[in-house]
Formats: C-alpha cells, structure tokens, sequence
C-alpha cells in the first residue's frame, strides 16, 4: 500500500478555526489553525520516510532528532556501513571526525545523493579549503526532504498538499597538534520545517584523529554544547574507531558509538573494509542494522563513488562525486615539509637538553659562590690555602666560559633553523647572510657548510638560466651577436650548460648566413647537432643551407 493511501486512512480530529495552537507533546506533533490534529498522520509519515535512515534499528533506535545527523555524508562512507571515524583526508570528515580533514592537501568539493523511500531524498555537499600545511577549514550542508504530503480532514476529504524538509549546515576547522595527531571541531546549525511549523538550533563536535604507520586512530564527541530542536533534545554522544592495514591494501575498519551517555546509553557498532587495486576501490560493511558494499574510482583530481545498502526493508542506492582543485605537494616536496618538522623537533630537543644543562651549571655556579664565601673568611697567608683559591677560581672561569659556549651553540642552532627555512622558501639571499654569520663564530659547522654548498648550486644554477633566457630573447629578435654575448655570459657561470652551448653555434650561422658565409654556418650548426642530434630546428636549417650550397654548386 503507497504512503498517500496509508496516509487518507488516518482519522484526524476536526478543530474550530478559533482553536489555538497547540505544540504539546514530540516536537513531531502539532495542530495546525483552522485544520486538523496531525499527531498520528505526522508520526506515521516520517516513520515510515526515516526507516530507511542509516539511525533505524530494531532494538536500539528512536534517539531524538538523531535522524537528522546520522546520514551518510557520501557513497565511500555508505559503502563502508559508517565504519570512518578513523578515517582522513576528505571533505567528508567533516560530518563523522572532523579532525580528518587536516590531512586534505587539495580544495575538495563533494556532492552526495541518494533516493529513499515515498519520495523522500537526501542531499549533502561540503567544501574543504586547506589554509596551510596540515590545517583545513571546510564547510557542508545537508538537505532531507519530503514533498506530496496530503493533508485531509476528518472524513477523509484532501485539503491541500504540503512538504517536509530537514537540513543540517555544518562549519568546520581542524589542525596539526602533535607529531602524528590532529584536532578539528564542527560547530552545525540544524533547522526542520514542515508545513507551517519550524524549529533551529545548533551545538558543536570535537574530533582526534592519529596516524601512525599502518594503523589509524579516531575519536570524536558529539553535541557538546546542549542542543534542543523543538521539544528534543540531542544526547551527547562519544564514537571511537580503529583501522588498520591488514594485507597490502587491503583495510579493516571498526567503529563503536556510545549514545545518550548522561542517560540511558545506547552501543552501536560499525565495521567496514577496503581494497585499493591502483585507481579502483573495492568496498563492504556491516553494522547494527544493515549490509554494504560499494565500488569507488579515485583520481588525482576527483573521485566517482557508489553504495548499495540491503536493510530489512528494502536496497537503496548512494552515489556521490568529488572534486579536486589546486596542486597537492610532489613526494620531494613532502619529504622536505617532513626533514624540516623533524629539524624542529631536534631543535626542540636541543633546547631541552641544554637548558637542563644550563640548570645544572647554574646549580654549580650556585654551590661555587657558597664555597668561595666559605674559602674568603678561611683565607690566610697560608701557600696552600692561596693555591685552593686559585684552583677554584681557575673552575668558575671554566664553567663561565662552558655556559658561555652553551648559550652561543643555542644561539647557532636557532640561527641554523632559519636558515633552512629561507632556503625551503628559495630566499637564498637570506639563507646565504644567515649561513655566513654563523661562519663567521663557527667556521667548521659542518650544517653551516652543507647548507652553503647548496645555496651555491641554487643560485649558480638560477643565475645562468636567466642569462640563457635573456640570450634566447635576443635570438628570436634577431640580434644574434647580443644573443652570442649573453649565451657567453650563462656559459662563464656554468661551463657545461648545453643549451647556452647551441645557442652561441645557431647565433654564429645566422650571422654567417646574413654574411653569405654558408659553409661557415653549415660547420657552426653540425657542431651544434653534434651536442643535440635530435634538435629539429638545427636540423631544418642545416637542410636550407645544404640546399643553397647545392644550387651554388658547392660541397
């Protein structure tokens, strides 16, 4: 039997037009002015439109307002029965953990649909921005609703059609805080409207998220600030969740939620699992109340997914597509965000360490003054005790000059670290004044030399290209001998770069043929395809000038 019929056979209760409104009881129940009781027809309309939902349960379902949160916010998380709280690196974290998303490189957009039951639908589309490395802010909205609802009187007769819809926006940030853990937290604004009645209201979630080799870590709680729809409230709620990496790529995910904590608290489980074989993923879950699986294809640049679910009463299909914008840090480029993390952390430790040290010197310097005022009032003409004095006097110089050397290494450390910071960020110049000055107290720090070295390569190798940029420019402009100069020029930086090499021969024949010297211009360009054989503009011009020498009649 359809919804609409279901729906004409519920008998209302007819109202004067001058009975008030009255919004006693769930905050599903209401009477509308000049119309009908809809208590039974609206329970019976949103029980049966929100079986479907992924918080429908046989035996531990029925939290209040709790429908409105527990979408899925896309097929991959569909696919996988929920089992994500330990999951990263997408838009989607910001539904389920959104510490995750700290680990997205990319500006993510992400859309979500899938049709439920009696017209029902349900929507979702999020946005994550990276601001910096490892730290996210994003952004989400999700639609449920309903349409075609008929409203009738008491004996039956249709009054008007009306709809229902439910929506939840969420904004989120999330950010490195500590070596392998991120933190997020999600403040969501969630309002339902049906027919003439409305409500809002809004709380927030806090999320940890931990990385670490082949396993991964999630945590979130939910509706932390207390959160009251209607006449519902939201119950706090904690989730935690495990992957680990059981077979190459293949993954195993579990997922255990602990619901109304501060009253009667409900378990739900989640388990999921994931194959990855090159850009193909290959999906399945299981939870509480349903069976999932689900394919999934993943570029750079977007991903295509799919979920079927099988729930006791009926399949429901989930698609959703991703897309990525902006250019996600090469491996090179990583490993060197990963060297400089550690170099702090190293740095850091060095501090520490000698910090202590400093404590401990400090202590000593501490205990010596007390011992010298000992030694001043036993001091007398005594040979021996003149010599005590001045072998302790002799052990203050030598801690002075211990600290001193302390706090001058902390100092070069520091100045160290911002060296290679200008260097990552290509200011070679101030790398380079930064380098020179710890020289300058340390000249055999080899961390100073190395990184020297480098700047060197950098900007010897930065400057001939600019020459040789210049000098091809002049080429093209016809101005061979400046264009030979310039390439000169490059060549007296880098004695070795190739391309400044043929340029100076192409010049050299351009000129030679202005001059009608063509055998001179055949000999600079065969020089010339010896070092580039394949070069298809010497080659062509080597060819014009055979044919002329031909028609010359010469060899």
């Amino acid at each position: 039997m359809s919804l609409r019929k279901k729906m004409n056979k519920i008998k209302n209760t007819e109202q004067t037009q001058n009975e008030p409104r009255n919004r006693h009881g769930t905050w599903l129940s209401f009477r509308v002015k000049r119309g009908i009781s809809f208590l039974r027809l609206l329970r019976l309309c949103f029980a049966m439109t929100f079986l479907c939902s992924p918080v429908f349960s046989k035996d531990n379902s029925g939290l209040p307002a709790e429908y409105i949160l527990s979408f899925y916010p896309d097929a991959r998380t569909s696919a996988l029965a929920g089992a994500v709280v330990s999951q990263g690196g997408s838009v989607s974290s910001i539904y389920y953990n959104p510490a995750g998303l700290a680990s997205n490189f990319y500006n993510e957009l992400s859309f979500f649909y899938t049709p439920l039951f009696y017209g029902t639908k349900y929507t979702y589309i999020g946005y994550a921005y990276p601001i910096g490395s490892k730290e996210t802010v994003a952004g989400s909205i999700g639609f449920l609703s309903t349409s075609d609802i008929e409203k009738t009187n008491s004996i039956g007769e249709t009054l008007y059609d009306f709809s229902s819809q439910e929506s939840v926006f969420n904004l989120a940030y999330s950010a490195q805080i500590g070596d392998t853990t991120d933190g997020g937290i999600n403040i969501k604004f969630l309002s339902q409207s049906i027919d003439d009645y409305s409500a809002h209201a809004a709380s927030c979630d806090l999320g940890l998220f931990s990385n670490k080799d082949d396993t991964k870590y999630g945590a979130v709680v939910k509706n932390i600030i207390p959160m009251k729809i209607g006449e519902d409230k939201l119950p706090l709620s904690l989730r935690l969740g495990l992957t680990q990496r059981i077979y190459d790529k293949l993954f195993l995910s579990g997922d255990v939620a602990f619901e109304d904590m501060l009253k009667k608290t409900v378990h739900k489980w989640f388990l999921g699992s994931e194959y990855n074989y090159k850009i193909y993923f290959l999906r399945a879950g299981l939870n509480y109340k349903e069976i999932t699986c689900g394919v999934g294809v993943t570029e750079e640049k977007f991903s295509i997914d799919y979920a079927v679910s099988f729930h006791t009463l009926d399949i429901t299909h989930r698609f959703s597509v991703a897309l990525r914008f902006g250019v996600e840090p090469t491996e090179a480029e990583k490993h060197a965000i990963k060297i400089l993390e550690e170099n702090k952390l190293k740095v850091e430790e060095e501090e520490k360490r000698i910090a202590q040290k400093k404590s401990e010197l400090e202590k000593d310097i501490a205990v010596f003054n007390i011992e010298k005022e000992k030694i001043e009032k036993l001091m007398t003409s005594d040979a021996k005790l003149k010599n005590e004095w001045k072998k302790i006097k002799q052990e203050k110089e030598q801690i002075i000059y211990e600290l001193e050397n302390v706090r001058k290494k902390q100092q070069l450390s520091q100045m160290l670290l911002k060296a290679r910071e200008h260097f990552d960020k290509k200011e070679y110049v101030a790398s380079s004044d930064i380098v020179n000055r710890i020289l300058k107290d340390d000249p055999r720090n080899k961390d100073a030399l190395e990184l020297l070295r480098k700047i060197t390569d950098a900007t010897t190798t930065t400057a001939a290209q600019e020459k040789y940029v210049k000098a091809l420019e002049l080429y093209e402009q016809g101005k061979y001998t400046d264009a030979i100069f310039k390439a000169d020029e490059a060549l007296k930086i880098e004695p070795e770069y190739q391309n400044a090499q043929i340029l100076i021969k192409k010049s050299k024949a351009q000129n030679y043929i202005s001059q009608k010297r063509y055998q001179d211009a055949k000999y600079e360009l065969v020089e010339a395809i010896k070092i580039s054989p394949d070069d298809v503009e010497l080659l062509e011009l080597l060819k014009r000038i055979q044919t002329t020498l031909d028609v010359m009649g010469e060899q």
